[in-house]
């Protein structure tokens, strides 16, 4: 997503990603793979439980690849969850489902 972000940006949302890692190696992968947006540390799986996204058989306990969209209204409106780390919606799909909410006004 890190090429698509001024696309996600221009819809008016914002992309926050969550990874089990620690601060300084979700930094290290935002430096590798250029990414602008936030990369949030949750080493505890704090998150990760609760949205119910823990894949615990991999690599002592990773999230599944997911997806979110909260509107403005702090309510879910779109959810994926993948069953693999390459099972993932397109950042197109991902940027219809975005304007799609900001249209719904």
């Amino acid at each position: 997503m890190a090429e698509d972000y001024e696309k996600i940006k221009q819809t008016g949302a914002e992309l926050i990603a969550i990874s089990v890692d620690d601060q300084a190696h979700a930094w290290s992968m935002g430096q590798t793979t250029g990414a602008k947006f936030n990369m949030l540390s949750d080493t505890g799986h704090k998150v990760i439980d609760s949205y119910g996204v823990l894949n615990a058989a991999e690599h002592d306990g990773i999230a599944h690849p997911s997806i979110f969209i909260v509107g403005k209204d702090g309510l879910m409106k779109y959810l994926y969850v993948g069953k693999n780390a390459t099972d993932r919606p397109s950042d197109e799909t991902i940027i219809e489902e975005v304007k799609k909410l900001s249209s719904a006004k």
